[in-house]
């Protein structure tokens, strides 16, 4: 595997597009082109450095392949070394302790839900053709299905309902290119978003990072903030999940914006 081809995996496993890459590390979009291609064999050593920094790995892994060894600051070193000297007693409880605060920090993270039948996902779905508006006259109107089944904040969701209803919405340059629209349960992502605020998605199979997403992990679909290797809570009392905890993940929809009605 040459270079731009385990950079091309990792973007991949982490979900980071090209423009994203070429944001994180300054550099310019078709460099990057044709360095991913293969039309440039051997980057500088700078840009070589800054991919290895935004994709989170090591330089030697990106030059040959060699898997990471872990590293470890000074306070995991001494956790480490004290939990080497524990009997077997202690080592039981650490062992506990760890495995259930592990569960209790992925689990209060996952709080925030988003109900996503399984018809919105299929490949034969057609995008709707965007209506002109001319100046003057009424506003353009257009349908698109609202999922609204909520379901408990922290459990997650099956794609087995389909029930929906349709919704109008105005068709201007902001919603133009939403697909469908979805109702959320929780509060991780307050702020900006609360609880039963009804969203307007786009069909998307990735994001950037930073932006916000319908991602289905483990068969349940969340509402999240992509993080790159972890989904991010915008409540900064939720701790992000990391994506090693899920069997399998993929992203199913761009987030645009709250559905806003009139008063």
């Amino acid at each position: 595997m040459s270079f731009s081809e385990r950079v091309k995996l990792l973007k991949k496993e982490k979900g980071i597009t090209n423009e994203a890459l070429a944001e994180a590390t300054g550099i310019p979009l078709g460099t990057l082109g044709k360095l991913l291609s293969g039309y440039t064999e051997e980057p500088k050593l700078s840009t070589a450095v800054a991919i290895a920094d935004a994709l989170g790995c090591s330089l030697e892994y990106l030059a040959t392949g060699k898997p990471e060894e872990l590293r470890l600051d000074e306070s995991e070193t001494m956790l480490i070394t004290r939990y080497r000297a524990l009997d077997a007693h202690g080592v039981r409880v650490c062992d506990y302790i760890i495995g259930e605060e592990y569960m209790r920090s992925c689990e209060s993270a996952r709080n925030v839900v988003a109900e996503v039948p399984a018809d919105i996902f299929r490949q034969n779905a057609k995008r709707r053709s965007p209506k002109k508006q001319p100046e003057e006259v009424a506003a353009v109107m257009r349908r698109i299905p609202l999922f609204a089944d909520r379901v408990s904040a922290g459990l997650g969701m099956h794609l087995d309902s389909n029930d929906s209803t349709e919704i109008s919405i105005v068709d201007n340059p902001k919603t133009r290119n939403a697909d469908f629209a979805l109702r959320v349960s929780g509060d991780s992502m307050e702020p900006r978003f609360s609880d039963g605020d009804i969203l307007l998605v786009s069909n998307s199979a990735e994001v950037g990072v930073g932006e916000l997403g319908i991602f289905i992990c483990d068969g349940e679909g969340y509402f999240k903030q992509f993080g790159g290797d972890r989904l991010v809570s915008l409540n900064p009392r939720y701790a992000p999940i990391p994506l090693s905890s899920f069997g399998s993940f993929s992203c199913r929809g761009k987030v645009l914006g709250t559905l806003r009605h009139k008063h």
